[in-house]
């Protein structure tokens, strides 16, 4: 893309200046956008083939073993995490691979053997933009709705002073979600995850989906993260399938609305989270939970 970039502009383009042409496309195509809503903020959406992480012709294969991976020239982190798999006799199995989130040998994809280029593009766009979130086939197709990666989105709003830029998110939020996505990203890793790792990691999973598209309230969203993060749904949410827990966080938002009225529309309004009202969330949330599982007991 890079050299055809060039090409228009009537010169050659040298291998070490690919990475700046194209960031200079990207960043005339992102202020052009910026400029026609009059200066108001901008949504881009990419839509970019996603590469697999499988390999494919030749190159498929029932099992690796870890020259396959040391041929290829795989990062030394990959490398590491693949060693640990073989000493716990593990097979290094296509299955095993996706759930690691390392590509296989043979598939091209920009994490393995298919070189910078295979992900230029979206690596130079997002360097531009103020955040990004990433939509993931591979979650899509595991059911996740909305399939958002939380291990590659970020925002950049709002690091450094705030003085200078505002906050991307409400106190009330940031204080639920500190540490979720090193949590998320922690227990993405089968090999150095914990169970109890695991289990939080799923019951997070469980209150970011939204199969409806209705909009959630601020208040909603700092009540389910909260009961998450707190830990107060790790066993209620692991003894249940997706349906299951679905109706149960329905049920608990009802309910913690019935004894409290006002409670989540203040957190709205406000966006602030007190230690009171987080008291209050979390006792309102156990009761609940120990009137579910009398029930189901």
């Amino acid at each position: 893309a890079a050299v055809r970039v060039g090409e228009e502009l009537g010169r050659v383009v040298r291998p070490e200046e690919e990475g700046s042409m194209l960031r200079g496309f990207y960043s005339c195509l992102t202020e052009r956008a910026h400029r026609r809503l009059g200066g108001e903020s901008v949504t881009l959406l990419l839509l970019q083939p996603s590469p697999s992480v499988r390999a494919s012709g030749a190159a498929a294969l029932d099992a690796f073993a870890l020259g396959d991976f040391e041929a290829a020239g795989f990062s030394q982190r990959a490398l590491g995490r693949l060693r640990a798999l073989e000493a716990k006799g593990i097979a290094l199995t296509p299955p095993v691979l996706e759930k690691l989130g390392i590509p296989a040998p043979g598939s091209g994809h920009p994490r393995a053997d298919g070189g910078r280029a295979a992900g230029a593009h979206v690596e130079e766009l997002t360097s531009l933009v103020d955040g990004h979130i990433e939509l993931s086939e591979p979650l899509a197709a595991a059911g996740r709705s909305p399939p958002i990666d939380p291990t590659q989105s970020l925002t950049r709003i709002g690091v450094g002073s705030t003085k200078l830029r505002p906050t991307a998110s409400s106190a009330a939020m940031r204080a639920v979600t500190r540490a979720l996505r090193l949590e998320l990203a922690s227990a993405a890793d089968p090999v150095a995850c914990e169970p109890a790792q695991r289990i939080r990691a799923d019951a997070c999973i469980s209150v970011l989906q939204q199969p409806d598209t209705t909009p959630v309230s601020l208040g909603e969203q700092v009540a389910l993260l909260s009961a998450a993060t707190d830990g107060l749904l790790d066993e209620a949410v692991h003894t249940r399938d997706a349906a299951a827990t679905d109706q149960l966080l329905r049920d608990l938002l009802a309910a913690v609305s019935a004894a409290a009225p006002e409670l989540l529309p203040k957190v709205s309004r406000s966006g602030e989270l007190t230690e009171a009202q987080a008291a209050e969330l979390r006792g309102h949330t156990r009761e609940f939970l120990a009137r579910e599982e009398g029930q189901t007991g």
